[in-house]
């Protein structure tokens, strides 16, 4: 079975991810992003730490060992140009295509597009390792759905796919049957955070981008989120 590469943000898909290769007996090599989440979390791993912006070194390692199939999961939290140094890979990347000044969806495209028809790798879903982490259809809680609650979710809805047009973000606050709050660069816990006193009793929506590419960056709600949700006073 040929070694997977998986290219670790923060949160806990790519502690996951590794232990199902692991199940699996798949060899698995992890390019741990500095300052997107412990690479201790990694063990049990091969794992070696690159600074954002050192695409090229990482691209270099993983042919080194022979990968072609690789995944990028987990969360990065976006740097400031200002703090981003590039290497000669990650600038040249840049300057053709302009992706830093893109949204999420935009950059990370052109990311992919990038390592598969320059550089030749086969690029993954997170779900095509472990398809059972994509959420089903239907209340997953004891709660039942009530009517204010279906008034709440159908704005959220129509708010993250506005929001997801202009590539701003996947996620809002709905509470009153309209959006009280929308995520912003900073991502979903910033947003939960800022909500004021009018987003208590209201409904975190989460939802893919119109177009998105589909294979990086899905919504996701782990366990922190759902704890900080609660905290916030938010029904769903």
């Amino acid at each position: 079975m040929t070694r997977l590469g998986i290219i670790a943000g923060g949160g806990l898909l790519p502690e996951i991810l590794v232990q199902r290769c692991r199940a699996a007996g798949r060899p698995v090599f992890v390019a741990a992003l500095k300052g997107q989440g412990d690479p201790a979390r990694f063990a049990d791993a091969e794992v070696e730490t690159f600074r954002l912006g050192a695409v090229g070194a990482i691209i270099k390692r993983l042919r080194s060992l022979d990968i072609t199939d690789i995944i990028l999961s987990g969360a990065v939290q976006r740097p400031r140009a200002s703090e981003l140094i590039p290497d000669l890979w990650s600038a040249r990347f840049l300057a053709r295509t302009k992706a830093l000044g893109r949204g999420d969806d935009g950059l990370l495209t052109a990311i992919l597009n990038a390592l598969e028809e320059r550089e030749g790798f086969h690029v993954l879903a997170a779900h095509d390792l472990a398809p059972d982490l994509l959420t089903p259809a239907g209340a997953l809680g004891a709660r039942p759905v009530t009517q204010d609650m279906t008034a709440d979710l159908a704005a959220g809805i129509a708010g993250a796919r506005s929001l997801g047009r202009r590539d701003a973000g996947q996620a809002v606050i709905a509470a009153g049957g309209r959006v009280v709050a929308w995520e912003g660069p900073e991502g979903t816990e910033a947003m939960i955070a800022g909500a004021g006193p009018e987003a208590r009793g209201g409904m975190l929506v989460k939802a893919m981008k119109p177009g998105q590419e589909p294979r990086v960056d899905l919504p996701a709600v782990g366990p922190d989120t759902v704890d900080q949700a609660v905290a916030a006073g938010l029904r769903g």
